[in-house]
This record gives C-alpha cells, structure tokens and sequence, in this order.
C-alpha cells in the first residue's frame, strides 16, 4: 500500500521518474474539463439536445472515455517491451473495464441488445489491441474479458433499472477506474517508469473526444429496447 501511495504522490509531484504518467493525468484532467465544457455548451445552446436525466450519465461517459484514453497512452508507451503475464493483465483489465463502462451506460439507456454490442465491441477492441503487443495470449485475454463484461454491463444496468441504478453506476465507475488505476501501479513495478512518447495533447484529447461522443450519440440516438432508463 505504502508503494502505491509513494506512485500516486510521485505523479501528482511530477517526480522525474514518473514524467510520463504525471503529463499523460494532465492531459487527462484537461481533456475531461474541455469535454465537459463542450456538452456544457451544446446543452445550453440547445436544452433538448440532451434530456435532463441523461446529465449524470453523460457525466460518466466522458469520465470513462478519459480514463480508458489515459490507460491506453500508458500502457502504449512500453511498446512491445512487455513480458507475457504484464501483457496479458494490460489486455484482460482493458476489457473488462471498457466493456464494463461503456456496456452499462448504453444498456441503461437502449436496453440489453444494444447494450451488449457496444460493451462487446468496446470491451474487445480496446482490450485485444492493448494486450497483442505481448503475444497472442495478450490479445486473445483482451477479447474474452471484452466478451464477458459487456454482456454483465448491460444486464447489471436492466436488472437495477428500478433500485438505484445511477448511484450503482458511479460505483462502477470508481471501481473500474481504480482498477485501471492499480494496472499503471503494476506496470511501473515490472517495468519501471513509462518511457517518453512524445504523445501531443491534441491527439489525447481527440482520442477521449471519439469515445465520449461516439458513446453518447449511441445513448441518444441509438435503438432503444424494451426496458430502459429513465
């Protein structure tokens, strides 16, 4: 514990040793603050565009789209420098957590169908293309974890449709986000600090932009299902 408290505190300082994770949570806290910005604006320019009881949960669409990013900036730094077994853990928590998030809030709002194809889609594109770097094993985790959590996102999120759900989703997300939080510890513990990439905030910021928007025009626009939230 007392490790994972130093690494916290170490990029929150901008310790040299850390560079890389301190810069990539400035690009993260800058991009969550123009993309909430961004909605904030198109929702006062045009109050229909985004119903009132969505706000929460596009809230938690650009806080998801920002930490899968910052995850998968880290986790490229190292390259194919990766052992195995670090690989195949990069792979198996991207899964999870991408299809997790993103399953749960599409479920809520379009139903177990759709739900489950955006959390499957994002949960294995996300997760194989962060665990190949490492072989086969990396890759084939990404996908399996993928499959298994974007069909528990959805069916978690109908099931508590009526019992709470949105306070239960911000649980999630912590939880996931905390995950993906201790999938940096451990890559810096088995392979030290990420290596400079020279990675442009621009290029950050787009790629959270691509997951947020894409997420929530599939809230807003996408084919509901039977039972839905609200």
């Amino acid at each position: 514990m007392n490790g994972l408290i130093d690494y916290a505190a170490a990029i929150l300082a901008g310790d040299g040793k850390v560079r890389e994770e301190s810069r990539l949570l400035n690009y993260a806290m800058g991009s969550a603050i123009a993309l909430a910005l961004l909605f904030g604006i198109a929702y006062a320019a045009v109050p229909t565009l985004i119903p009132n009881s969505y706000l929460p949960l596009v809230l938690l669409a650009i806080a998801g789209a920002v930490a899968m990013t910052f995850t998968h900036f880290h986790m490229g730094c190292y390259g194919n420098d990766v052992a195995c077994m670090p690989g195949m853990m990069a792979g198996m928590t991207m899964g999870m957590a991408a299809g997790f998030m993103v399953g749960a809030l599409v479920g809520a709002t379009n139903g177990m169908y759709i739900g489950c194809l955006a959390g499957i889609a994002a949960g294995m594109a996300l997760g194989a293309n962060l665990g190949r770097p490492s072989g086969v094993m990396g890759g084939m985790e990404g996908i399996m974890a993928g499959l298994m959590s974007g069909t528990m996102g959805p069916m978690l999120s109908v099931m508590m449709i009526n019992d709470n759900l949105v306070p239960f989703l911000y649980v999630l997300f912590v939880v996931c986000a905390g995950i993906l939080g201790l999938l940096s510890y451990m890559m810096y513990k088995e392979n030290g600090g990420a290596p400079k990439t020279g990675a442009a905030f621009v290029k950050f910021l787009a790629a959270a932009a691509i997951l947020s928007i894409a997420t929530i025009a599939l809230m807003l626009y996408g084919p509901k299902g039977p039972i839905t939230y609200p």
